[in-house]
C-alpha cells in the first residue's frame, strides 16, 4: 500500500498526541483536512488538522510562513465548532522540506474566533528563528498579529 504525502503529516500530530498519553478517535478525514476527537483528564476536546507541506517563499531573513487556506465549507465547519461546547483547538502542520524542521502550531477556540471574525478564510503562521511563538496574521502586519506559544499540544 502507498502512503500518501498527507499520512505523513497527520501521523506525526497523531504520535505527539499518543505521547502525552492522549487517544484520539477519528470523526472526518479528507485529503486536505483530518477532524479528531479526545476525551482526556482535562475533558472532551475536538482537533481540526491541516497541513502544508512547505512553507512560503519568504523574502525575510530570519522568518519563515505558511498559509492555510480553508475552503468555504471547511470555514462552515469551523464556525459550527466554535459554537460548540465542546473545546476547539487546529493544528496547524507546518512542514519543511527536511521534514525533522516541521513544526506544529495549536490555534485554541478564541484565536480561531478572531481569524474568523476577521472574514479571512485562510490562516498564514510566521515564526522568527528563536522566538518562542508563532505570530499569526489577522490583518495588518506581524506587530498586530496574533502570539501562539510554540509548544502547545492541544
Amino acid at each position: 500500500m502507498r502512503l500518501k504525502m498527507a499520512d505523513f503529516y497527520y501521523g506525526a500530530v497523531l504520535s505527539s498526541l499518543f505521547n502525552a498519553g492522549i487517544r484520539p478517535a477519528l470523526i472526518e478525514g479528507g485529503e486536505s483536512r483530518r477532524v479528531y476527537e479526545f476525551t482526556t483528564d482535562q475533558g472532551d476536546f475536538r482537533l481540526f488538522v491541516k497541513y502544508r507541506s512547505n512553507p512560503l517563499d519568504n523574502t525575510k531573513v530570519n522568518y519563515t510562513s505558511w498559509q492555510f487556506v480553508f475552503s468555504d465549507d471547511e470555514v462552515k465547519e469551523l464556525r459550527k465548532y466554535v459554537e460548540d461546547k465542546k473545546h476547539l483547538s487546529v493544528a496547524l502542520v507546518c512542514g519543511c522540506e527536511h521534514m525533522r524542521l516541521s513544526e506544529l502550531a495549536v490555534l485554541h477556540k478564541e484565536e480561531v474566533q478572531k481569524i474568523l471574525g476577521a472574514g479571512k478564510n485562510s490562516i498564514t503562521i510566521s515564526r522568527r528563528k528563536g522566538e518562542k511563538a508563532f505570530r499569526v496574521s489577522v490583518g495588518g502586519g506581524r506587530s498586530d498579529a496574533l502570539q501562539v506559544k510554540a509548544n502547545r499540544l492541544y
